[in-house]
């Protein structure tokens, strides 16, 4: 278990966010402007990029420090929003209604500098990036749900207690932030994950259309 992190965010966040990441031992500092954020001193801040006026705080904030910031945002949010927010800053993206337990996930690992274990390797040959949303996927003629933690060209890796034979085929379906198609793909599964802070299953993609690989090259971009 990883020592106690200090995150500062809005004051938007106090009540939605501060119990539960007391309970997962995270000390929640909320802040009114970018002077306040500066003397909490905190290891990772959240902004609500869904208020303007954080954007403005976002690149303000970035110019006063080094410590990394995540940028929360709708499900509306547009590709050309991503890129801003990522130029001014913003360490990575947050859809809004994330759970708190996946959120002290990613920060938790970034701080850390974790999650490169959790990677099957035959998905390492891709650079990786951290992805967190809600997944659907098909197994066995069941659907079952699951949040994912990085995404790469060549697959995604799912946080899941389920288990599964290696190198069955999958089913996926989630959202690509700023791409109003879901995108949905087969993939097989090339490792179980079954110690660490961060458990599941490494799912390499498979038979990706023209235009999928399109779509996901897009994605991506913003992160590069």
């Amino acid at each position: 278990m990883l020592s106690a992190k200090r995150v500062a965010g809005g004051k938007t966040f106090q009540e939605s966010l501060a119990p539960a990441f007391k309970e997962l031992g995270i000390e929640f500092l909320p802040f009114n402007n970018v002077d306040e954020a500066i003397r909490t001193q905190a290891d990772c801040f959240l902004l609500d990029a869904r208020d303007k006026q954080d954007w403005k705080d976002l690149s303000k904030l970035k110019s006063k420090t080094s410590v990394p910031i995540l940028s929360l945002v709708n499900d509306s949010v547009r590709r050309d929003e991503l890129l801003e927010l990522r130029n001014n800053g913003s360490e990575g993206y947050l859809r809004e209604n994330t759970p708190a337990e996946e959120i002290v996930v990613r920060i938790r690992a970034m701080l850390a500098d974790v999650g490169d274990n959790q990677i099957p390797t035959e998905v390492r040959a891709a650079r990786r990036f951290w992805f967190q949303q809600s997944v659907e996927f098909r197994i066995f003629e069941r659907w079952h749900k699951a949040w994912s933690t990085t995404l790469s060209e060549t697959g995604v890796f799912l946080r899941t207690s389920l288990s599964f034979p290696l190198y069955t085929v999958i089913l996926l379906k989630f959202q690509l932030l700023g791409d109003p198609t879901p995108f949905e793909c087969s993939g097989v599964i090339v490792r179980q994950e079954v110690e660490g802070d961060i458990r599941g299953v490494g799912i390499m993609f498979q038979n990706l259309s023209g235009d999928a690989v399109r779509r996901l090259e897009s994605f991506l971009e913003i992160y590069k």
